[in-house]
């Protein structure tokens, strides 16, 4: 998968050809590279057009490592750990054998493969959401939502659990908003990107936006560390991607998965609530450590019988899951943790959970971090 890099805002103004080209043929699956290069000519770079929100949201994605960050002077030695492709990288790789550079190329200067992220962030309602393609995961989350916001001893009463589809790009009137906010453009020109954007990903490769790839991610959002030029003015919010919870069903992780991903997310809430994140400075090893943490949390939270209660076929599911979602961005302030990382995290957080006098009694959250950070050390211990 191409990656792409965060650019800063700069003045640009909206093609005069975008306002008066005509309308390209119905998409169908022989539509060519050509044909896209001629849609990318006719539309703004809008990655350029970020207003102060929509960069602080490109932060935040890059944060969550959908993004690489380059250049960096401080990384971690890679040479050091075993790290290789996981089945969700396969599985990434595989669902977009059809994109071409052309598509890549295109969706980097609309910035397509975040725009269920933003409007989620921005705009998803405060009420009852679907959770999963067809809602089946529904019941599951909001149960373990709630029973999360009980578990731990610090209030998490104001979060929101919000749904993130692909389908929002059919949806016109509910992208309008999104878009003139994010990318300063007019009503009118952001109704014109929208349609050749919905023309576009009428590709069956696409699926009108609903391929996994475009919501590929969960992810937590909190001001409360945020200066007063960065805060976006939105609730604390837990997002869910249909992408994220499509893949790991197909790995065969659907029964515990969505539960252990919830419960990472809520895990970094824990953290904005008792301070952790201001604690580190943004670099791959500073979030490698809260990310492996957030991991600790879950993995205490699942494991736990007044918790998940999960037993050990399920644990080791969890386990599985962690793995899949690690990675080797190793330069990269996205970068999570390796594969053996997170699962021996897991694997930690488990022991941790069934520690003998345990069963009736649940740690704080701070003394949850507090084990986790000692044990963090052997955690790390190279590979190689």
């Amino acid at each position: 998968m191409r990656r792409r890099t965060v650019t800063s805002a700069l003045a640009l103004a909206v093609p005069a050809l975008l306002l008066g080209a005509p309308a390209l043929a119905e998409p169908s699956a022989a539509w060519t590279p050509e044909r896209t290069r001629e849609l990318a000519g006719r539309l703004p770079d809008l990655r350029s057009r970020r207003t102060a929100a929509g960069a602080r949201m490109a932060a935040l994605v890059e944060a969550e490592g959908r993004v690489s960050a380059s250049g960096l002077a401080r990384a971690i030695d890679g040479g050091q750990y075993a790290c290789g492709p996981t089945r969700m990288r396969d599985y990434i790789t595989e669902s977009t054998t059809d994109w071409t550079t052309e598509d890549f190329d295109l969706m980097d200067q609309l910035g397509l493969l975040d725009w269920p992220t933003y409007h989620a962030l921005l705009f998803a309602p405060d009420g009852p959401q679907t959770y999963g393609i067809d809602g089946e995961y529904g019941k599951e989350l909001t149960k373990t939502f709630r029973r999360l916001q009980g578990f731990w001893d610090v209030d998490g009463s104001d979060i929101l659990l919000a749904a993130m589809h692909g389908s929002i790009f059919a949806d016109t009137e509910a992208l309008v908003p999104m878009v003139t906010l994010v990318f300063e453009i007019s009503d009118a020109d952001a109704r014109d990107v929208i349609a050749a954007v919905q023309e576009y990903l009428a590709q069956p490769k696409f699926d009108g936006g609903r391929h996994p790839l475009f919501t590929f991610n969960a992810f937590a959002y909190s001001d409360r560390d945020a200066g007063p030029d960065e805060a976006l003015g939105v609730p604390d919010k837990i997002i869910m991607g249909d992408g994220i919870l499509q893949c790991m069903e197909t790995l065969g992780l659907g029964d515990v998965a969505p539960r252990g991903i919830l419960a990472h997310e809520y895990g970094h809430q824990v953290q904005y609530r008792l301070g952790l994140f201001a604690e580190h400075a943004g670099t791959p090893e500073a979030t490698r450590e809260t990310e492996l943490e957030a991991d600790a949390l879950a993995g205490y939270y699942l494991s736990h019988p007044r918790g998940e209660r999960l037993r050990a076929q399920r644990v080791d599911a969890f386990i599985r899951t962690d793995y899949e979602v690690g990675d080797c961005s190793f330069a990269s302030n996205g970068h999570h943790g390796t594969p053996n990382q997170r699962a021996a995290t897991g694997t930690w957080a488990e022991e941790l959970a069934d520690a003998k006098g345990a069963k009736g009694h649940v740690l704080t959250a701070r003394e949850v971090s507090d084990a986790f950070r000692a044990e963090l050390p052997e955690i790390l211990t190279p590979d190689a």
